[in-house]
């Protein structure tokens, strides 16, 4: 006789149940962030919150109740922790602890050439002109700022020299929010708007970077930095790029990130580590941050000048860019596999490269072995006909003049 006894094997696999349970706490996390007054500030970013849930061994009657309100308080409460942290870096603000906020009229300079230079007593930002700032601490180098061109000065402030005149109660409110020490550095030229009228000239550009973290009752601290500033006429900071063509702090920047990443990785191994290590470290890194600001900005001056030079001789290939494309090749149009971009090659070596937005990004010169040598590679292979459509199309939205418009809108630009 056959066995029917039920069969009481389950077709979940080990760990099914927990991805379910993660699910649904992701979801009911992801609800709560879009219901919250200030849930846009970390809405879509994909960060993880600071959870400790007790999970009991065996359900009693009335523990479900008791345990799911623990837990949607504890979910509440690591929201919270994470806005809170998220709050204090606002684009170009700095915390206003007399505020308590990055987004009160304090928080923010008045211009294009002020710095961060510390708190008042009641703990309301002071922002100052970077030149008059060095003229006031009697700083060597301040002539250098008004040579043509001007050269980049950074300077260096402690947290301490920063929080000096805060008032005691003042004082204690920065105790779950800490600048650890800051670089201020100017000037940056940045070009102004071109106009019907003209224009164009290079504007100055003074811009604080500061090593900020945070820490919410319950929770662990956590670091970020903090760049401070305006663009000449009021202009936010992110919205430099399309003239600047390259944000010349970004990889100073990105290199503090990483390291304040290392700092709080370590400190969740180690939570006891004594804050004179951590202090020490975090003094190296604004050290570091100077520094590389400042190598960052000789190495691109550099490159502009020989730029500027090549262009006064007659030798600059960015002018045939237009002119290359238009008359290309299939053979002559390739695509970067690494940068996503269009490579047309010209005459004589020359190489523009085309972002898929319709801007020129470069124009160098290779020798033919260079460039076959990319081909072999891989690097650069043929370019298919949408790609150099995408391209073609998007300079001629974007109004290049109108003559270039109509060069490149030939036949020729196809790739067959």
């Amino acid at each position: 006789m056959p066995d029917i006894r039920p069969d009481t094997r389950s077709d979940t696999q080990p760990g099914d149940r927990i991805q379910k349970a993660l699910k649904l706490l992701a979801d009911e996390v992801r609800e709560r962030i879009e219901h919250h007054p200030m849930g846009h500030l970390v809405a879509g970013r994909g960060e993880k919150l600071d959870l400790r849930l007790p999970v009991p061994t065996a359900l009693r009657d009335g523990q479900l109740e008791k345990l799911s309100a623990v837990a949607a308080e504890a979910v509440q409460d690591a929201i919270q922790a994470l806005l809170s942290h998220t709050a204090v870096f606002q684009p170009g603000r700095v915390f206003c602890l007399r505020c308590q906020s990055a987004t009160c009229e304090h928080s923010a300079p008045a211009g294009s050439r002020e710095v961060f230079i510390g708190y008042g007593g009641t703990g309301t930002p002071r922002f100052a002109d970077f030149g008059q700032w060095l003229l006031r601490l009697r700083d060597p180098r301040v002539d250098l700022l008004y040579r043509e061109p001007p050269q980049l000065l950074t300077i260096v402030a402690t947290g301490e020299e920063l929080e000096g005149e805060l008032l005691p109660m003042f004082r204690q409110r920065e105790a779950d929010y800490r600048i650890h020490g800051q670089v201020a550095a100017g000037w940056y030229q940045v070009p102004a708007p071109v106009t019907g009228n003209g224009g164009g000239h290079r504007q100055p550009l003074a811009v604080t970077f500061q090593i900020v973290s945070s820490q919410p009752r319950g929770h662990r601290r956590r670091f970020g930095i903090n760049v401070l500033g305006i663009g000449p006429g009021g202009e936010p900071l992110e919205h430099l790029f399309d003239r600047l063509g390259q944000i010349p702090w970004t990889d100073p920047v990105r290199w503090a990130q990483s390291v304040l990443a290392g700092i709080e990785s370590q400190l969740a191994r180690s939570p006891r580590m004594p804050r004179e290590a951590i202090d020490k470290r975090l003094d190296g890194l604004v050290q570091g941050l100077a520094r590389r600001l400042d190598k960052g900005w000789r190495g691109r001056e550099r490159r502009t000048h020989h730029a500027e030079q090549r262009h006064s001789e007659g030798d600059r290939p960015t002018r045939m860019a237009l002119a290359d494309l238009a008359r290309a090749t299939p053979e002559n149009l390739l695509f970067d596999t690494r940068n996503q971009t269009l490579v047309v090659v010209g005459e004589r070596g020359r190489a523009h490269v085309f972002s898929l937005e319709g801007k020129l990004v470069t124009s160098v010169r290779y020798n033919p072995a260079s460039i076959e040598r990319r081909r072999d590679k891989g690097i650069w292979r043929r370019a298919a006909a949408a790609e150099v459509e995408t391209v073609r199309l998007r300079l001629q939205k974007a109004g290049d003049g109108q003559g270039a418009a109509e060069g490149v809108s030939g036949s020729a630009v196809s790739s067959g």
